[in-house]
This record gives structure tokens, C-alpha cells and sequence, in this order.
């Protein structure tokens, strides 16, 4: 079922191929296709980055335990302001196959852009506040929006496409294996608006990138279009393990820029020495997926672990198989949940309460270590952290 799931925003042949005769069957895929189809090979190659595994030694993934949604946005690999637009809109709320009844809900919790617009497509200084309030209108709906830096390197100030160029987008260069950057990897500032933007935020591995491809296969790949697609499996990574982070933009983006591996480069670029953390050409340095993660943890535990209300007591802690908690003047419904370490929900209960009430929780069979409790009566909420012995 495709509901909800997949977009074609391919509606005509691009005229940038110069075809001689126009028909549809140029394209593999057709037009308005109701089923995901990939017409390049480069959307299959970025969606098994960010979550590819066969069952079979083919781990090619970042998150190979997400969900994905897509929306077909170029034409044998030529797109324009309007298909972009299109599937930026698809994604902020997704809808049936017949583009009927859309639902926010539905949207992702980030975009993996592995394109650029540049003025052969369409976009130039006229139409980029346009695409530029799609990117800010994403983000304030609580969606990460990674994006490919370009591969218009060396040089400084090559970063100058939509919608890398956005202060609001995750913008993603390309590392090689020994952690230096990739010739090819587009560097900041931002010049062509004026801005003077740093740029990118971070970069990531994009040079001999292995993933799939259409009809089974595999091919190894370079650009910053492999680049991406790893920090948005990061994001999936940061969220499962943090479900609280889902929608907090601004925190996972903090979150990858503080915990990357700062690098430093011999070039200066907008007048900010390469040595200067972050710089225009590593950002704020190679993305660290298990530091991300970590961080995002450390986080939610210092959130969890604030109880100013006074509304429970809980005893013993440690705990080896009963904990108590006890209700000060609370009287009502109250609900209990309870996490692991990873801020993933365990048990949820829902309780009576009236005055000063005590109820025992068993925690017998769970392993040992750190798990966090959330109690709300609707008006207070309280929450902290229990070691099982």
C-alpha cells in the first residue's frame, strides 16, 4: 500500500535532454508512476546508505532498521523548482496515491536531499526566497532537512546551489576513508547571496561509497550525494534511540555538529583559517554516528531526571525486584512509564490515586542497569532515574 508512502512529482519529460521525439516511454519509470520507481540508480544508491541490509552480509545501511517514504523528484536525473517544491510539499504532508487528503502526521522525521538546483534547471536569484521558505517551513514543522553540499570543489565559495546554500538546511560535504575532504566536496561560504554563510555543517563519508542499486546490484560511488544520506541515517539512529528528539530539529542538529570529530584543513576560506573549528570546508568536522547517539542520550537522562514537583517519593533505589511509589496528596488518575537507558518506552500504567497512596511497581524481570520513570497526574509531571541491581 503506497498510500501516504510515495510521490512522483514527474509529470512531463525534461527538456534538458534534448530528446528528439518526446514520448513517455523515454523514461524507465514513465510518468506519474503509483510505484516507487527509481529511473537513475541514484535514489536506490542513497536509500541503501541511509538503511540498507539484505539479511545476507549486504549491512550497507546507517539505520537499517527505519522507515522511508519517498517522492520521485527528477527525470532521468534532471529536476526544476517545481518538482523540488512538489516533494518538499509531499513530505511536510504526506497523501494518498491520488494527492487527496493530506496528512502532517505522516511526515518524516528527516529529509535526505541528494540533488542541487542549479540555473540550468530553473533556479537563480529571483526564485531562491521561494525555495528557501520551503526549507525554513520544513524545519519549523519539526523535520531535519539533510542536504548534499555539492561537487563544485576545491575552490572556496562553491557551495551556491538550493538548497544547500540555506542557512536552515543540514548541509552534508564529502570525507574520504583517511578523514581528509574529498577534492570534489563543495566548500563555503555561501557568496552567491551575499551571506557569507559557513558552510557545510558537517561532512561524511563520500568517496568509494558502496550501496545498491536497481535490479540487485551494488556499485561503488563517489560525491556528496553519499555523503548525506549517512547523516540522515544518523538522525533515524538518534531518534530511536531517543524517541523524545523526534521533531526537536535544532537539537539533533546541535547534537552531530558538537559530537563530530573536529578537522582541521590547510585552507582558508571566507577569511575563517582552516584551523578554526568550525571551518568552510569540514564544518564542524566528520560525523561520529555512536557519539551522536550517546550525546542524545546523556541529554534525555538529564531531562528525565528532574523532579521539582514533589509529586512522588520512590524507594529503594537501587532496586532489585519491588519499587515503591509514593503519591504525595495527589488525588486521581495518574500515569506511569517507564524507559530504558536508550529512552525507549517499556511499560506504561495507569493508576487511581487518592491522598498519600503508596503502589509497588515489580521490576524482577528486567536485567540489570539504568532505566528513567515519567509520572504525570495531568497538571505535574515528575521523573528521575532507577538502577536495577
Amino acid at each position: 500500500n503506497h498510500n501516504y508512502n510515495w510521490h512522483d512529482a514527474i509529470h512531463e519529460i525534461s527538456p534538458l535532454h534534448e530528446d528528439s521525439v518526446i514520448t513517455e516511454d523515454l523514461n524507465p519509470c514513465g510518468l506519474n508512476s503509483l510505484l516507487p520507481c527509481d529511473d537513475h540508480n541514484h535514489g536506490t544508491h542513497t536509500m541503501g546508505t541511509m538503511l540498507g541490509d539484505d539479511g545476507a552480509g549486504n549491512q550497507i545501511g546507517v539505520a537499517p532498521g527505519a522507515s522511508w517514504i519517498a517522492c520521485r523528484n527528477m527525470e532521468r536525473g534532471y529536476g526544476s523548482p517545481a518538482t523540488y517544491i512538489e516533494c518538499f510539499e509531499f513530505f511536510l504532508a504526506p497523501t494518498d496515491l491520488s494527492g487527496q487528503y493530506p496528512d502532517p502526521d505522516k511526515a518524516p522525521h528527516v529529509i535526505a536531499n541528494s540533488w542541487s538546483c542549479p540555473e540550468m534547471e530553473g533556479c537563480n536569484a529571483s526564485n531562491w526566497a521561494t525555495m528557501e521558505t520551503v526549507i525554513n517551513n520544513l524545519k519549523s514543522a519539526g523535520v531535519v532537512v539533510v542536504v548534499s553540499a555539492g561537487n563544485s570543489g576545491n575552490n572556496c565559495g562553491t557551495v551556491q546551489t538550493p538548497a544547500a546554500m540555506f542557512e536552515n538546511s543540514f548541509s552534508v560535504g564529502a570525507s574520504r576513508q583517511n578523514d581528509t575532504i574529498a577534492n570534489f566536496s563543495s566548500r563555503g561560504p555561501v557568496m552567491v547571496d551575499g551571506s557569507n554563510r559557513l558552510k557545510p555543517n558537517v561532512v561524511a563519508p563520500g568517496v568509494s561509497v558502496r550501496s545498491a542499486i536497481r535490479n540487485e546490484g551494488y556499485a561503488t560511488w563517489n560525491g556528496t550525494s553519499m555523503a548525506g544520506p549517512h547523516v540522515a541515517g544518523v538522525v533515524a539512529l538518534m531518534i530511536s534511540a531517543v524517541p523524545e528528539l523526534a521533531g526537536q530539529v535544532e537539537a539533533i542538529e546541535t547534537i552531530i555538529e558538537q559530537t563530530a570529530l573536529s578537522m582541521e584543513s590547510e585552507e582558508e576560506c571566507g577569511g575563517i583559517p582552516g584551523t578554526q573549528i568550525p571551518n568552510n570546508t569540514y564544518g564542524f568536522g566528520r560525523v561520529d554516528a555512536l557519539a551522536a547517539v550517546q550525546e542524545a542520550m546523556l541529554k534525555i537522562s538529564s531531562v528525565l531526571n528532574q523532579d521539582k514537583n514533589g509529586l512522588i517519593e520512590v524507594f529503594p533505589n537501587p532496586v532489585r525486584d519491588y519499587m515503591t511509589f509514593h503519591f504525595n496528596d495527589v488525588t486521581g488518575k495518574v500515569q506511569v512509564e517507564l524507559f530504558n537507558a536508550a529512552g525507549q518506552p517499556l511499560h506504561q500504567y495507569k493508576w487511581i490515586i487518592y491522598g498519600n497512596t503508596r503502589r509497588e511497581l515489580h521490576f524482577g524481570d528486567l536485567p540489570a542497569g539504568l532505566y528513567y520513570y515519567r509520572v504525570s497526574d495531568g497538571e505535574r509531571s515528575s521523573s528521575g532515574k532507577i538502577i536495577k541491581q
